[in-house]
């Protein structure tokens, strides 16, 4: 396990949702009802920065193309709007273990 430091809890906690540089990786977290979530940031079509998110349905979307991903496993429920074929069950995301400690926000990279 390699925790590393992204945003304070706090920080999160007011923004819901953000996406951050985690060494060489662009991570997506966020903090719904008090619950943490992090997956990769970058959208496997187009190579998008995610960001949309729905908190009731605890999906992210893509900007660029619509791409929708489960927060929860990262599984790609809809494929982009430009690609209608695309294979979903191959293009989900990575998630990762995500924590408070002491007031920060850390990812398992």
């Amino acid at each position: 396990m390699v925790w590393k430091r992204t945003i304070s809890a706090k920080a999160l906690e007011k923004a819901k949702s953000t996406a951050v540089k985690v060494e060489d990786k662009v991570v997506f977290i966020a903090n719904i009802k008090g619950v943490l979530y992090a997956m990769d940031a970058v959208c496997s079509h187009a190579r998008c920065i995610l960001g949309q998110l729905d908190e009731e349905k605890l999906t992210v979307k893509c900007y660029c193309h619509h791409a929708l991903f489960d927060l929860r496993s990262g599984q790609m429920l809809e494929p982009p709007y430009v690609a209608p074929d695309a294979p979903k069950e191959k293009l989900g995301l990575k998630t990762y273990q995500i924590r408070d400690n002491g007031g920060w926000i850390e990812v398992d990279i």
